[in-house]
């Protein structure tokens, strides 16, 4: 595993434990119900991890851009346009390095 992949699968899990965070203080009545957003949150940690994975091999001549001639070199780390789109949301977070931009 590459460490742009690591990168964001453990960006993802804060985003979790975030969404979690927020979950149980509107469960226990400390903060009021945010309209829906806290399951969207969910969903959408849900959509990042499925595409990081059905992404998981692009770059390394067997992922499904690779056949589609969209894949990075392996020494890109990115994998794919994809994989890197799916990092943009992190990009001011601390270890996202700027060659990992689209």
């Amino acid at each position: 595993m590459n460490r742009f992949a690591e990168f964001l699968r453990r960006q993802i899990d804060i985003d979790l434990e975030l969404l979690r965070w927020v979950r149980e203080d509107v469960e226990a009545g400390n903060a009021k119900p945010c309209g829906g957003t806290v399951f969207r949150g969910f969903r959408e940690c849900e959509l990042k991890t499925r595409l990081l994975r059905q992404h998981q091999l692009c770059g390394s001549g067997t992922g499904p851009c690779d056949r589609l001639g969209e894949a990075y070199p392996p020494e890109d780390e990115r994998g794919c346009a994809t994989r890197a789109l799916l990092g943009l949301p992190y990009a001011d977070r601390p270890g996202y390095r700027a060659r990992w931009r689209p």
